[in-house]
This record gives C-alpha cells, sequence and structure tokens, in this order.
C-alpha cells in the first residue's frame, strides 16, 4: 500500500493518470502480477485510528467506501491469480460493491439494524454518483455493478435478514465470490 501521489503516478501504466484518491495498480509479467494499492495521504489521515463504526456515525461514508473499495480490489485480484483465474474490471467493482456493502452493514447496531440496513441500500444503489470524468464505457461499467451489486445485495437482505454474519450468509458470500462473471451475472439475473 502507498500514499504518496507522486510514486502512484509514476508506477500508474497511464501517461495521464486520473487525480483519485484510490487506485489499484497492476504490472503483468511473465512471471506474474506486481501490485500496489494507492489510497491518499489525506484519505488515511481522515480515517486515523477512528473505528470504523465511529468512522459512519460521523457520517465519513465516502472516505471509508474509497478505502473498503481499493481493498476489495486488491484481495479479489490476488485471490483470483492464486487461482490462475482471469478478472475483468466489471467483476472488481461488482464485488467492491458487494463488499462495500457487507462490511458496512456488519458495522451498524443491531438495534436500527433494519432502518440502517434500508439506509444503507439506497445510499450505495440508489442515490450515488460517479464521476464527471468516467468515460462512457467506464460509465456504463460502474452503473452495472452498481445495479447488478444492488440486485444481489437486495436479495441477501430478504434471503438472510442480515442480522450478523452467520454461517449460512458467509458460505453464500464465498459461493458468490468463487463464481466466474458470467456465472455471476446469470445468477442475479434469475433473482427476482
Amino acid at each position: 500500500m502507498i500514499t504518496d501521489k507522486r510514486l502512484a503516478d509514476f508506477l500508474s501504466c497511464q501517461d495521464n493518470p486520473r487525480d483519485n484518491d484510490e487506485r489499484l495498480l497492476i504490472a503483468e509479467h511473465e512471471s506474474g502480477i506486481d501490485l500496489s494499492l494507492y489510497i491518499s495521504a489525506d484519505v488515511m489521515n481522515h480515517l486515523g485510528d477512528a473505528h470504523p463504526l465511529e468512522l459512519l456515525e460521523k457520517g465519513k461514508y465516502a472516505e471509508f467506501c474509497l478505502m473498503l473499495e481499493g481493498v476489495s480490489h486488491f484481495l479479489y485480484v490476488v485471490w483470483n491469480a492464486h487461482h490462475q483465474k482471469k478478472v475483468t474490471l466489471l467483476e472488481m467493482e461488482l464485488q467492491a460493491e458487494i463488499d462495500k456493502f457487507i462490511m458496512m452493514q456488519s458495522l451498524l447496531d443491531g438495534e436500527s439494524c433494519r432502518e440502517d440496513v434500508i439506509c444503507l441500500q439506497s445510499w450505495l444503489f440508489e442515490k450515488n454518483g460517479f464521476d464527471e470524468m468516467l468515460t462512457e464505457c467506464e460509465l456504463e461499467r460502474y452503473k452495472q455493478a452498481n445495479y447488478y451489486a444492488g440486485k444481489y445485495c437486495m436479495n441477501l437482505q430478504q434471503q438472510f435478514k442480515l442480522q450478523g454474519l452467520n454461517n449460512d450468509l458467509l458460505k453464500e458470500l464465498r459461493r458468490f465470490y468463487r463464481l466466474v462473471q458470467e456465472d455471476k451475472m446469470r445468477y442475479i439475473n434469475q433473482l427476482h
């Protein structure tokens, strides 16, 4: 993990990297891949030593989600590379959306869980915004990931009531995580 923007720009394979606070930098070569996760020093400083629930209570959803998204991307690429599976950008974004929902939901207070989960679903999957600098192709990918993750997470809420990370929920999340993109989309499309 790096927090130096200049180093992240240098390691980026783009000639003119986007000025964002989170990037997964991937360099493929014959013997494998090199990965670096960049999260800006400003974001890391804002997150500080606070407990994640404290960040949510203070309304720092965006920065917390940014960090979660980066970690999700990193872990997803590592897991798939270890299992010699290819990964698409859509899969990475889809998984990050699901990971953000599950992680944030698991941090919410049990007493207000139902109301908070409904707000969380709305905030993540309905009232979200997209970077104006995205290309048309990138915007479509983010919209697809958001739509499919929202549908999947709504199903998780209905099926498991999301009252803690119980064994059945974890089993489902692991099963879904291991599917290839086509199987994930097929599964989600069959949900009501």
